[in-house]
């Protein structure tokens, strides 16, 4: 992440405006600061015709620098902490003037980090908070969708840690181990070494602009917006009550924050791996039920596995199980769908989808037994018939013989 004190210039202060940017098509800026137009060449405001006067005001067309960083003419070498804000505000959130820059861009971004925590911070006079350059840049500003944009989603997680790290973050009241744990959690495998855009980051956790860290009765709208089913299972659950009254989050409460891990069985339970541990006590009716549940989960992948054993076993024999083959998916996305039911804290109708599964396990199972049973059989009929080939043969060598005697 680029860091605020070294972006120091504004957001696009760009340097070579194309003609007629000013009103003598002048820019002398690139006079001295020539060295930042390679950084700027591909400049989303560059484009649009913006130059360095529009962030930085002044008088371009000056040949001293006396006259071209006058203050009387609204030059701001450093904008810094809200003036930064206000200053990218002045274009975004204009409707009339992005009417015609981009109308698909918002214009509520400077609202919405108004409600941030560091927009409130900028707005106290906090200099080292984030504003719109710390994530997006200053010079050589590009559109969120291209891969090299600070801003963009396979380098957001880079350009959070640059401020959000213990040398930073050092003296802050802040946590700073947020990217160590990340990296290790289900999100950032798939994100940080898998590469897979749709793996939640911490913008799509704590928004853009109006970042903030999700409210206790937010979690679970947050994480409802990958994992729907859940949220909604939860919500109409009696622990969702039970998490309010307590005034604990849902959905971190149990799976944790930044440190989210890959789901496992094990986890529904007060055993050593189990989530319940933070709620009940071992051996509560609550625990009992989730023993119930645990082990319908095993037992229901035992017959899932029994099945796929059977029908592998007559593939491998030539026998065709096209067909059953593509009936326990049936009983897989019970498995799934059981263990999704979960959050519904609701034991009778975790255990009618586990009995829906478990029986279309053991259908799968018993028409692979058939083709097993069918292959037996036409092997006892192929031995059945070779013996009596055998014999029949035997049979015309002795009359052959005798044939043969008699002449």
């Amino acid at each position: 992440m680029v860091r605020l004190a070294a972006l120091i210039p504004f957001v696009a202060a760009l340097l070579a405006a194309p003609a007629g940017a000013s009103a003598a098509g002048k820019n002398a800026c690139v006079s001295c600061h020539g060295d930042l137009l390679e950084e700027a060449g591909g400049d989303v405001h560059r484009a649009a015709g913006l130059s360095c006067v529009n962030c930085h005001g002044g008088n371009p067309t000056a040949e001293d620098q006396k006259g071209a960083m006058d203050p009387r003419k609204g030059f701001v070498a450093k904008p810094k902490a809200w003036a930064v804000a206000k200053l990218c505000g002045s274009c975004h959130a204009d409707i009339e003037r992005m009417r015609v820059l981009n109308p698909r861009l918002p214009t509520d971004q400077l609202a919405q980090y108004r409600t941030s925590e560091h927009g409130k911070r900028a707005l106290e006079g906090d200099a080292r908070v984030a504003t719109c350059v710390s994530c997006h840049g200053a010079h050589g500003v590009r559109h969120v969708q291209d891969p090299a944009s600070t801003a963009s989603k396979g380098r957001i997680v880079e350009t959070c840690t640059g401020c959000h790290n213990a040398a930073y973050m050092k003296g802050a009241k802040l946590p700073s181990d947020q990217l160590a744990k990340y990296t290790q959690s289900v999100h950032g495998q798939r994100r940080l070494k898998e590469r897979d855009p749709g793996a939640p980051a911490c913008s799509d956790c704590h928004g853009n602009h109006g970042a903030a860290p999700p409210g206790v009765y937010a979690v679970t709208h947050v994480c409802g917006k990958c994992h729907v089913t859940q949220a909604e299972l939860f919500e109409a659950s009696t622990h969702a009550g039970n998490f309010r009254e307590a005034g604990v989050p849902p959905c971190t409460t149990c799976h944790n924050h930044h440190d989210i891990f890959a789901t496992s069985d094990e986890m529904l339970g007060t055993g050593p791996r189990g989530a319940c541990t933070a709620c009940h006590e071992p051996g509560d009716r609550c625990d009992q039920a989730t023993v119930r549940m645990r082990e319908g989960l095993t037992t229901l992948s035992g017959a899932i596995e029994t099945a796929k054993g059977s029908l592998s076993q007559a593939e491998r024999l030539g026998m065709d199980v096209e067909r059953p083959t593509y009936d326990l998916a049936a009983a897989s996305e019970a498995l799934v769908r059981a263990r999704v039911v979960i959050h519904a804290f609701a034991e009778p109708e975790f255990q009618k989808v586990i009995a829906e599964g478990g029986a279309a396990a053991r259908e799968v199972d018993k028409a692979a037994q058939a083709k097993l049973a069918e292959y037996r059989y036409r092997r006892q009929g192929l031995a059945f018939a070779s013996a009596m080939l055998l014999l029949f043969a035997g049979l015309l060598a002795i009359k052959a013989r005798r044939i043969e005697r008699v002449k």
